[in-house]
């Protein structure tokens, strides 16, 4: 059965689930969400919230915030207003409501026909979700998961190592609350990321999925991400590449180097600084070379096999297989 939630809700909890916390004030979910809101919260999508420790005031030349004390006797609330002196609270004013991602990853399960008791497995706490393989219009067998929050750098690099586990079974659908993705942005077995706003049917103002369009996309060719993927791979904290059949580990701060080198090269950019490149990953040098000096036998020029440099740019070196 599908969940009596307007398209409008969906949306909604979808712009929330991109907070950390995802927190929203009590006046904003009851009065702008307006019915959405009320329905929102008696279907147990939020949970109360730890209350505001301040509030928003009007002034005659814009808007401020003031600290809000409670007096430890009576419990009344109080705040200071610059031009009206001290002024009681209103309790409603500070009440705030936590998104319950658990209620909203079940009413994403339902929209894509799973049964009532289908549970959602945590792949990476808070993050990303296995939503198992629903029918997809006449396909069946495609894995499909849920990600949040994956414009965050920090999400995107757990994600991946989670994924590369997954190497070697059947690319899945990624659908995220994400809106705005780099549009190369890929994750390995990964056949697609697609915004779940973008395959909410329009047809109807009960939130239902364009089973349709998802089949098709789920049909688009994976060429170009298996391609990436043979070329090379680097764990998210840089301490290990592979490039081809070659692998290479990494210490100290050679791991942020090589994470940013690979970064780079996964996002297309040809070349970056070579001096702005050491001082992100908070070298003194200047040159590529002075942090990879090696005095063992073969060591000492082994980072050219990886790294590439050229009149003060620097890249990661990834020869195209033929």
């Amino acid at each position: 059965m599908k969940p009596l939630l307007t398209r409008r809700a969906v949306r909604f909890l979808l712009h929330l689930a991109e907070r950390e916390p995802p927190v929203v004030a009590h006046r904003i979910l009851t009065q702008e969400a307006r019915d959405d809101g009320r329905d929102l919260i008696s279907g147990k999508l939020f949970l109360p919230g730890k209350p505001l420790n301040s509030i928003h005031i009007e002034l005659v030349d814009g808007w401020t915030s003031a600290s809000v004390d409670r007096d430890e006797d009576t419990g009344q609330l109080t705040y200071f207003h610059p031009e009206a002196g001290f002024l009681d609270a209103d309790p409603d004013e500070l009440r705030t409501w936590l998104l319950n991602i658990d209620a909203l990853i079940n009413v994403l399960g339902t929209l894509l026909g799973m049964p009532a008791s289908f549970k959602a497995k945590p792949l990476v706490p808070g993050v990303l979700w296995d939503m198992g393989t629903p029918r997809l219009g006449r396909r069946t067998g495609i894995p499909v998961l849920f990600g949040r929050r994956l414009d965050v750098a920090e999400v995107r690099a757990a994600v991946r190592e989670e994924l590369t586990l997954r190497l070697g079974n059947k690319p899945a659908l990624l659908l995220t609350s994400t809106c705005l993705l780099p549009h190369d942005l890929m994750f390995p077995a990964v056949a697609c990321i697609i915004s779940v706003a973008t395959i909410l049917s329009e047809s109807a103002d009960v939130a239902e999925f364009d089973v349709d369009r998802l089949s098709r996309l789920a049909d688009r060719p994976t060429t170009a991400l298996a391609h990436a993927e043979a070329l090379a791979q680097c764990s998210p904290d840089g301490a290990w590449l592979r490039i081809h059949d070659r692998e290479y580990t990494f210490r100290g701060k050679k791991k942020r180097l090589i994470r940013l080198l690979y970064e780079a090269w996964e996002r297309g950019e040809s070349w970056m600084s070579e001096i702005s490149l050491l001082a992100e990953a908070e070298y003194d040098s200047k040159r590529i070379e002075d942090v990879f000096k090696d005095s063992r036998p073969g060591k000492g020029r082994e980072w050219r096999e990886y790294i590439e440099v050229h009149d003060g740019k620097v890249r990661m070196k990834v020869p195209q297989q033929d």
